[in-house]
């Protein structure tokens, strides 16, 4: 979480930056406006819950794949409204599904099914209701899922893509790589490469962020 905002925070000028990464802990992340009561008291004791920049409902990271994308804001991208934004990364993802022959589509507004879901009181668990342009399996099973940021300095964007909705083979190589592929070419934004990558990172900010991140204020600030 941290290092999703210092990259975007802090990128250089006309920079993208994409990564995927696992986690340490059982934990679950949740959206900036949730109340951290309320998710808490959903949730088992023995997860870490951390809140998100970004926002969203719940995301258990116990057997998912963790992307993020921060879009600096010199790109036309990061001024894409947010849902043309979300559809079409997506359809990337849906690109990068089908290369492994995994048949997928986006999920419609619920606003036009004939049984919309729910008004919940409770805190929204992503995974168990997809909403618009959700990847889901031809079988309504939610696939990926992704919330976003808009900052003065650009865009992130922080997705979590379900393991257990993917066969056992599944090669997550391969798809990270197609998926790269399919975001440079529908965001117009060319794969480049740099001997140093220490240079994206300022080591100083991600410290500044881990901080706000573990602090009792970000933790309980609804």
């Amino acid at each position: 979480m941290a290092i999703d905002a210092s990259l975007l925070y802090t990128l250089p000028a006309g920079i993208a930056a994409f990564r995927h990464y696992g986690w340490t802990e059982p934990a679950i992340t949740y959206g900036y406006t949730q109340r951290s009561a309320a998710v808490a008291a959903t949730c088992a004791e023995d997860l870490r819950l951390c809140r998100r920049l970004t926002g969203g409902g719940i995301v258990d990271h116990r057997n998912d794949w963790t992307y993020a994308l921060a879009l600096q804001g010199d790109l036309a991208a990061a001024a894409a409204p947010a849902t043309e934004l979300y559809a079409t990364i997506h359809t990337c993802i849906q690109q990068a599904l089908k290369k492994q022959l995994i048949p997928s589509q986006l999920a419609p507004c619920p606003r036009h099914c004939d049984n919309p879901p729910p008004v919940l009181d409770a805190p929204d668990h992503c995974f168990l209701q997809p909403t618009a342009n959700d990847v889901t399996r031809p079988d309504g099973t939610k696939i990926a899922g992704a919330a976003m940021k808009r900052a003065r300095e650009g865009l992130l964007v922080q997705g979590s893509i379900d393991r257990g909705a993917l066969p056992d083979e599944f090669n997550y190589h391969t798809f990270a790589e197609a998926f790269q592929q399919a975001l440079a070419s529908q965001l117009a934004i060319p794969i480049g490469t740099t001997e140093d990558l220490r240079s994206l990172f300022d080591s100083a900010r991600i410290q500044q962020e881990r901080e706000r991140f573990e602090s009792e204020a970000w933790i309980n600030r609804r």
